[in-house]
């Protein structure tokens, strides 16, 4: 019995990594379509923090409604509630209209481009606050991922953005940072399903604040908007759930990695939908990308699964 259980831990921690990683990567390829529904509808004329606060308004919806549908509980644990407006207020709804602000100081490619230092920032931030310095092979899938995102990036867009875009698309960065960390800091007794809600309500109620005190309110109009407005709420739903099942199994530092994978996402899709061109050096990026995914999801390390739901079954 001495070898059989170690050999069931392997096996199960196996399972946890894998799991944890696909759903990142299921996570990112919804938040790659979430980045091409938006360009649709805000080059269609709605404001970008109305777009924003609809979006997440429908996600909360959309969660909520899976929650009453499977029995499981709307409330977050006791102590986790306040915490999880926090990160979606301060740490999603902020880094939401801070990356859409480097957007208009320069081009989306640029924009995209600094934002995915993220994962450099998350690694720093773990290794300060106590994590420890990555093994050998998660540097390896770090500097693999960064390199393909940036490739994938340039390849796709010409790069150009002011010292203000710049601004906002590190802070948009460090911002999402602090989330991954904060999440997985927080997340702890309430399930993913009901943290994902949690964050999406509060991210729609700071956008709408937003957006009202800007002046840019507004409901999207026509089926022409309203489709895609709907899509991205529904992708957004299901982008939180696969983003905090996948970080309380794998951690904040190996997340940050293998989400270097939406950037390639959004490149296909654009590809697919928008009729864009993928050229060598983006197919060479989205092949370091895969590695450097890869590579973070064998560098195992043991996580606690997600907490069951309480709901009984008769």
């Amino acid at each position: 019995m001495s070898t059989r259980v170690p050999v069931r831990r392997s096996r199960f921690r196996s399972r946890s990594d894998a799991l944890g990683s696909g759903l990142i990567v299921l996570g990112s390829l919804q938040f790659g379509g979430v980045v091409v529904l938006g360009k649709i509808v805000t080059d269609g004329g709605l404001p970008v923090p109305a777009y924003l606060a609809v979006r997440f308004a429908v996600a909360a919806l959309l969660l909520g409604a899976a929650l009453a549908a499977t029995r499981q509980p709307l409330a977050a644990a006791r102590g986790e509630g306040w915490r999880l407006v926090v990160l979606g207020m301060a740490g999603y709804g902020l880094e939401a209209g801070l990356f859409f602000g480097a957007v208009r100081h320069g081009s989306a490619a640029t924009a995209t481009l600094l934002f995915f230092t993220y994962p450099v920032i998350v690694t720093l931030l773990a290794a300060v606050t106590g994590a420890g310095l990555p093994g050998g092979l998660v540097v390896m899938a770090l500097c693999s991922s960064v390199v393909g995102a940036a490739l994938v990036v340039v390849a796709g867009h010409g790069l150009a953005i002011s010292g203000a875009g710049v601004l906002f698309a590190l802070a948009a960065a460090l911002v999402f940072s602090l989330y991954l960390v904060g999440a997985d800091a927080v997340l702890d007794r309430t399930n993913s399903l009901t943290g994902s809600m949690w964050v999406s309500a509060a991210a729609a109620a700071a956008l709408a604040a937003a957006a009202a005190v800007s002046g840019t309110g507004a409901w999207p109009v026509g089926l022409r908007q309203w489709g895609p407005v709907l899509a991205s709420g529904a992708f957004t739903a299901g982008a939180f759930v696969c983003l905090l099942g996948g970080l309380r199994r794998i951690g904040p530092v190996r997340a940050a990695i293998v989400g270097a994978t939406e950037p390639l996402a959004a490149s296909v899709l654009a590809v697919v939908f928008l009729h864009e061109s993928l050229g060598a050096a983006a197919v060479v990026g989205g092949t370091l990308i895969l590695a450097g995914a890869v590579a973070a999801s064998l560098a195992r390390r043991s996580r606690p699964p997600d907490p069951p739901s309480p709901q009984v079954i008769a």
